[in-house]
Parts: C-alpha cells; structure tokens; sequence
C-alpha cells in the first residue's frame, strides 16, 4: 500500500505540539496588539502541501517519494511565512516595535521540526552502539544550536535569520532548497558540538 505524504495526521501533531504553542506565546506576549488571521490552521496546510508537492516535482526524482527532513521543515517554514497568521492589531502605545513575528515562528517551526527529525533518525540508526546512540540525542537535548554571538560577525544570529527572511518574503525570492540547506548546517553544528 503506498503511504500519503504529506498526510494530515502529522500536521495536527505539528500544529498542537509546535506551531499553535508558539503562536500562543506570541499572543500572550503581545496580549491586546497581535492577532491570529481567520483560518490560520487550514491556510497553513493548504500552503505546506502546495509546497510539499511542488518540492517532490520540481526538486526529486521521483515524485513518488517523500522529501527529507530539511525540505520539510523548510517547506512548513515557508508556508508560515507566506500565510503570515501573526498580525498586529493595533501600535504599540510606547512606541516599541516589534517586528518578526512571523519570521520568529517559521525559524522556531523549522529548528523545532529539525530537531524532533534528527533525534527519530538517530533512533533508528542501526550502525552505531547504544552509547554512541544516546550521546549523539544528548547533543539535541536543548533543541538545534545556533551561532553564538562571538561567531556572527555582527548583531544575534537569529535577529539576523529574521531579516533574511523577511526581505527574502518581501522580495519574493524565498527558496526551499535555501531554507533546507541552512536547516541542514545548523543540525550539523548541533551533532558536531
């Protein structure tokens, strides 16, 4: 029987578990200034399964096939970005302004997702001891590591992240491969630290 990707099921649990939470945290924070476009949930999914699609034609073999963990993750990264579900209400009443929302959730969606993907991939590694094994799920015990500040070579390497991303939405030049291939380096940093 051949298996349905993307497949629903997985989505709740990525809309309860990572997605809806920190939307949550987002809404808590800026209580009474942030709101949750109508449908954020289902436009989300009708976005990730665009994607999801168009990366298996355009990017694979075979279409047939499921896409790896990075492409995934940058394909919910970018659905987040492109439905922006975070907007604001009304100004800030101090004249703070809090910018990436949006960018902030898709970066948190994507190490999120990285992450849970690295440490199911490892559990199922078969060549490596049970030693070896748990020291590698140990390296994700506080999710995906960033750049600390002493290698950004100016600002905080997530701010930065933001900015990319936001001008990469604003100029329309926002790429999968681009998002899974940064995915990709920074679970490696974490698995070599």
């Amino acid at each position: 029987m051949k298996e349905f990707h993307p497949d629903r099921e997985s989505y709740e649990i990525i809309w309860k578990e990572v997605i809806e939470k920190e939307i949550n945290n987002f809404m808590d924070y800026y209580y009474g200034y942030v709101c949750l476009i109508p449908n954020a949930k289902e436009e989300i999914w009708r976005k990730y399964v665009f994607l999801n699609k168009h990366c298996k034609v355009n990017y694979m073999v075979s279409c047939d096939k499921k896409i790896d963990r990075h492409k995934i993750a940058a394909c919910y990264m970018k659905s987040v970005l492109l439905v922006a579900p975070l907007r604001f209400s009304k100004k800030f009443e101090n004249g703070e302004d809090a910018l990436a929302l949006n960018e902030r959730l898709a970066i948190t969606v994507g190490l999120s997702l990285v992450c849970a993907f690295a440490i199911s991939a490892i559990k199922k590694q078969e060549n490596i001891t049970q030693e070896e094994r748990q020291k590698l799920i140990d390296k994700f015990d506080e999710g995906i590591k960033i750049p600390s500040d002493g290698l950004v070579n100016h600002g905080d390497y997530v701010e930065n992240y933001c900015k990319e991303l936001f001008f990469n939405v604003m100029e329309g030049d926002l790429s999968i491969l681009s998002l899974a291939h940064e995915l990709y380096l920074l679970e490696i940093i974490t698995r070599i630290s």
